[in-house]
């Protein structure tokens, strides 16, 4: 497969995406609660239905899994994984960090192989490709050289089951915030591994996330120079809920504040 002729199909697909959700800014974004803190919009439904029909029209014999349920088995030996808007809950009250991820998983490694992230409020477009480098906006970005937590700016986001957690989330959060420079959180977990990728954060931390919240934006901080595991060391791995990412040089010091 030629990842670069893939992404120049998918460019402008995500990009057709981001204009149709950016048109929900002047209107009735219909907001519905899956649960107590877990929202879906009227944007998320009508992207995820243009993304998915566009890969089956492009790419009809790959797979497809997508957050809102279009789900298709293809035979490729490759899956599209789709969030339509990562960060609802930031695009639903106009916080510009939100953002379309389209990743491409190969199914017999379990590892994304290309990454598209777009972020149309900022303007801002993430790509990747296995071993083609990754960009922003056409630019290669690397991750920071920082090399100690206590000079780390560090980003992270709490599950939509956090009140049943908390006082793990806070122990955890206490521990980065007797040892970091500071923490930061977007609310969008594609986001903020991007960021790491590109050196604005140093790294990131989340359980409790989705194969689609972070299958493109691996790839992205894996070109950029990054790495990215378990909680405990472990290969990370998309279909389970812990991720640990960072710029390479501080992981160890990462992890180690990780265990609570």
């Amino acid at each position: 497969m030629n990842y670069e002729d893939v992404l120049k199909k998918l460019d402008p697909v995500i990009t057709k995406a981001g204009e149709l959700i950016m048109a929900y800014q002047t209107k009735d974004k219909k907001i519905e609660y899956k649960d107590q803190v877990n929202l879906i919009t009227a944007a998320d439904r009508e992207s995820e239905i243009f993304i998915y029909s566009e890969i089956l029209r492009l790419f009809p014999d790959d797979s497809i899994l997508a957050e809102e349920g279009h789900q298709k088995q293809g035979t490729s030996g490759y899956t599209w994984v789709i969030d339509p808007v990562d960060g609802t809950t930031s695009f639903a009250h106009g916080f510009p960090f939100f953002c379309i991820s389209a990743g491409l998983l190969n199914d017999q490694s379990n590892e994304p192989v290309l990454g598209l992230i777009y972020a149309p409020m900022l303007n801002e477009k993430f790509t990747a490709s296995k071993n083609g480098g990754a960009f922003l906006n056409g630019k290669p970005i690397h991750v920071s050289d920082v090399k100690t937590m206590s000079k780390a700016l560090i980003g992270t986001g709490f599950p939509y089951n956090r009140r049943n957690i908390m006082d793990r989330l806070m122990r955890r959060l206490s521990n980065f915030l007797h040892e970091v420079h500071d923490i930061r959180r977007t609310g969008s977990a594609a986001l903020d591994i991007s960021y790491v990728a590109c050196g604005r954060l140093d790294a990131y931390y989340e359980e409790g996330l989705q194969p689609w919240d972070v299958c493109a934006a691996a790839i992205v901080l894996k070109e950029a120079g990054g790495f990215i595991s378990k909680f405990n060391g472990d290969k990370f791995d998309l279909f389970l809920p812990e991720t640990a990412a960072s710029n390479s040089s501080i992981h160890d010091e990462l992890l180690s504040l990780l265990k609570t």
